[in-house]
């Protein structure tokens, strides 16, 4: 702790901010978190919930989130349209936006990003170029205007899902990049890993790597001078020196604390706690490729023996809320459906229905790690009461997933992140199955778990060219009821973001996404 205050009173010094006690001073707020999963801050290659959390507040979009994923709202974009048949969006850029550099912010910026991005084709580039595959498809129209043809048509809402995509979407100041290129690196790819070259609220002043992510307001903003002057990304990667760190006043707001100390912070004066369900999932899959699994009879009848209340309160100790649907809370086209409870009665009929009255035998993969061993051994209980016999085998990701992927498995203990804030993440991965053979176009959760079922793969083609936003998320409404009433997963929680800042900190936003949370309303009282 000595050592973290010590930290914190030279981060001071190095952001001109005068010291005269241990106290933070009110100009800058502190968040303590974990930073060791920063690989860098190069913006393609951003796809870790922490980094794309920095890259948030120094760079902007042409569109942006403020509270909630079902609204759009304009970013380096102030307007925009699309052509009738839905493949091409215009977009009309505010004038007068700067870049730190204090260049402006032009359509030549836009595409040159594009252009960037998809050239250096880093892993998080196919949330770009599953619709966006060339810099061809991104075009000038003037210094203000920018038109992107998609490979599909695109509903408002899944093009603002896409043009919010942290990173890969993110609009650079070209001279900067020309600047610090060279010939073997001519996307400054190298400087762009400790540099910034962006337009957001905040400019980058160091990050170095495992100690801390400092920042300093623009004051040129377009979006109006942030209402703190600095921000620390302080690295504390043990979740519980978080909390000694936040009652000894070294940070003001921690995003990574322990359960339990969550709960006692709700009872602890000075401290405001915000909870909200994140973009993750657990579930209990069953391949529905092996017996009895192929039985739906046998796949409901495990939905309704798991004790989710267990699984939720004791061992997540609170952190995480019902669900279970695979659109999670806060997503547009998310079913508010959670037709399954802990019913041992229930359970046995439905066995005794499907031929099973006396249960069977099987296996139970997970991994070797809290919480994911302690969930499976809570699901090899809840089978025992209803006469199916489950021996748990632990395995370290890599074997794990590689079991998962060649569909060796009988259920498995598994999560899934969402990596966009919309349903067309999610649809293909959990439902988009019509042959369970290596010929299959998608092969993912679906896939994985051997269920197949063409007419609902039908259904979620036809919500890649529905237009209407209103439409195209009632059908995935209808996508996840089928797989609720007869797929392979029990779907198990969504976990909560939970965060704790002491009371003086005002304006902060909670976002189902970590990585989209904003800091520039963020102050102090």
């Amino acid at each position: 702790m000595v050592r973290k205050l010590f930290l914190v009173v030279a981060l001071f010094a190095l952001c001109a901010v005068p010291v005269f006690s241990q106290a933070i001073p009110k100009d800058t707020l502190v968040v303590g978190v974990d930073t060791g999963i920063i690989v860098d801050l190069e913006p393609a290659r951003a796809y870790e919930d922490i980094t794309n959390l920095v890259i948030w507040q120094i760079y902007d979009n042409l569109i942006t989130f403020e509270d909630t994923f079902d609204v759009i709202e304009p970013g380096l974009a102030e307007s925009w349209e699309a052509s009738s048949d839905g493949l091409t969006w215009t977009f009309h850029l505010r004038e007068g936006a700067k870049f730190h550099s204090g260049n402006e912010v032009t359509a030549d910026a836009v595409v040159f990003s594009f252009t960037r991005a998809l050239a250096l084709n880093f892993a998080p580039i196919w949330m770009l170029d599953q619709y966006i595959p060339s810099a061809e498809n991104v075009k000038k129209i003037d210094d203000y205007t920018v038109a992107i043809t998609t490979t599909v048509p695109l509903s408002e809402g899944l093009m603002g899902a896409i043009m919010g995509v942290q990173g890969i979407c993110a609009v650079l100041d070209p001279a900067v990049v020309e600047a610090h290129k060279t010939a073997d690196d001519p996307w400054a790819n190298k400087w762009l890993q400790f540099h910034d070259a962006g337009s957001g609220p905040y400019k980058l002043i160091e990050w170095a790597p495992n100690d801390r992510v400092s920042m300093q307001r623009f004051d040129d903003y377009w979006g109006g001078p942030a209402k703190t002057k600095n921000v620390i990304f302080l690295d504390i990667p043990e979740r519980a020196q978080q909390r000694l760190a936040l009652e000894s006043g070294t940070i003001d707001l921690a995003l990574n604390l322990l359960p339990e100390a969550i709960e006692e912070f709700k009872n602890e004066e000075g401290f405001n706690v915000y909870e909200i369900p994140a973009w993750g999932i657990t579930y209990v899959a069953m391949n529905c490729g092996m017996k009895p699994f192929d039985n739906p009879l046998v796949r409901k009848a495990m939905k309704y023996a798991i004790n989710y209340d267990a699984i939720i309160n004791g061992i997540m100790k609170g952190a995480a809320v019902v669900g279970e649907t695979f659109i999670p809370v806060g997503i547009p086209g998310h079913l508010d459906a959670t037709p399954y409870h802990h019913d041992v009665q229930k359970a046995k009929d439905l066995l005794a229905q499907a031929g099973y009255p006396d249960g069977f035998t099987t296996q139970i993969l997970c991994q070797p790690t809290s919480p994911r061993r302690e969930i499976a051994a809570q699901v090899q209980q809840d089978l025992a009461a209803v006469g199916i016999k489950a021996e748990i085998t632990q395995l370290v990701s890599a074997q794990m997933y590689t079991l998962y992927r060649a569909q060796k498995h009988n259920i498995i203990v598994a999560g899934w992140g969402v990596d966009y804030g919309h349903g067309d993440s999610l649809v293909k991965p959990f439902a988009h199955c019509c042959s369970t053979g290596s010929d299959a176009p998608v092969r993912q959760l679906a896939w994985r778990n051997m269920y197949s079922n063409c007419d609902l793969t039908a259904l979620i083609d036809a919500t890649e060219t529905e237009l209407n936003e209103e439409k195209k998320l009632e059908m995935y409404k209808q996508i996840q009821q089928v797989i609720l009433d007869d797929g392979p997963y029990a779907i198990l929680y969504y976990p909560l973001n939970q965060y704790v800042a002491n009371d003086s900190v005002k304006g902060f936003v909670p976002m189902n996404s970590i990585s989209y949370i904003k800091l520039d309303k963020v102050y102090k009282e």
